[in-house]
């Protein structure tokens, strides 16, 4: 049975609205701008270059992420400039290309088309260092309750058979 869908609402304030894929593009900008700050091998990564990647949809998300000065700063939209630009066919396959973190899901997706990338393809090799650095170490307690919650879900639903 499919999850149901939240109503997707613009938040003015943030510049963001309630779609998985924006979210997801917010939430990379604020831990990239995070680990600029906190933790040396990102701050590695800034050392001395300046560009603009650009990560959009064809369902119209987009989000630019300027590396300057060693600071990033992100925006909703597109970039009138990209360096290089990330294209899903719609936000749901952004989402999940994304989420996987695997390097054949994107092959794959650009084989089919439902990826496409333009403009310094060296800004793709930055991107993939600067995701294993994203994604935040859970302490391995937390993890293990959070398999517990999962397999406690999963019985009530085959017991609920949802």
């Amino acid at each position: 049975m499919p999850i149901p869908q939240l109503p997707v609402v613009k938040v003015p304030v943030l510049n963001v609205s309630t779609h998985p894929f924006d979210l997801l593009l917010a939430g990379l900008g604020v831990r990239m701008q995070q680990l600029a700050y906190t933790n040396d091998d990102f701050k590695a990564l800034l050392q001395g270059r300046e560009f603009v990647i650009q990560i959009e949809s064809g369902d119209g998300y987009a989000r630019h992420y300027k590396i300057k000065n060693q600071k990033v700063c992100h925006r909703a939209g597109k970039s009138n400039k990209p360096d290089f630009t990330l294209r899903f066919k719609d936000g749901d396959t952004g989402v999940q290309t994304l989420i996987k973190g695997d390097p054949t899901a994107f092959m794959t997706g650009m084989q089919t088309g439902a990826i496409q990338m333009e403009g310094d393809f060296s800004l793709l090799m930055w991107f993939n260092q600067a995701a294993k650095l994203i994604a935040p170490k859970i302490p391995k307690p937390v993890m293990q309750k959070v398999k517990q919650a999962q397999r406690f879900i999963k019985d009530k639903r085959a017991a609920l058979n949802i």
